[in-house]
């Protein structure tokens, strides 16, 4: 199990990387005949717009062990597109995934865990993130991460949950 991940923001010429892991994780949902995500395998030129729009915020970021990529995530301070204007701070996750190949060494829960942290640390006590009201075992994996479904919204032909977490409540 890989316990302690550094982490590092994704240069602009990465872009790839970024797609490729995209891929993987569409390839893996698909694999699982779960219909998400599968607009990575060919993203439309809004979608490439997004992930290069988050690269030039410098948003979008690696998690290593050692020097190796182990997943990524973009991080946001705002995401109007999908939670609408508020006035809180809140840190805004998307594109998070984990390499298949580290599966079960919780990468995603240390991935979380080390947000949550620094998000604390930064004097912002919500996290949020969405994902796909059709994929039950992903909503309880974040339910079980302590995050509460809290609405949802119908965006690029996807039904999502929105979750929030409150990080006072922990830290």
């Amino acid at each position: 199990m890989i316990e302690k991940l550094n982490y590092r923001k994704i240069n602009l010429d990465e872009s790839d990387e970024i797609f490729q892991l995209l891929k993987e994780a569409a390839k893996f949902l698909k694999e699982r005949s779960i219909d998400y995500w599968q607009n990575w395998h060919n993203p439309p030129k809004e979608h490439i717009n997004w992930i290069l729009n988050g690269l030039k915020n410098e948003q979008f970021y690696f998690a290593l062990n050692n020097n190796d990529i182990v997943g990524m995530f973009r991080l946001q301070y705002n995401d109007e597109l999908f939670w609408g204007k508020r006035d809180d701070l809140a840190g805004y996750i998307h594109s998070f995934t984990t390499l298949r190949k580290y599966k079960g060494q919780k990468i995603g829960t240390t991935m979380l865990d080390d947000i949550e942290k620094k998000l604390f640390e930064k004097g912002i006590h919500f996290i949020r993130l969405d994902c796909s009201s059709n994929i039950s075992g992903l909503c309880n994996y974040y339910e079980k991460h302590g995050f509460k479904a809290i609405g949802t919204i119908k965006l690029f032909g996807d039904n999502l949950n929105l979750y929030e977490k409150n990080l006072e409540t922990i830290y």
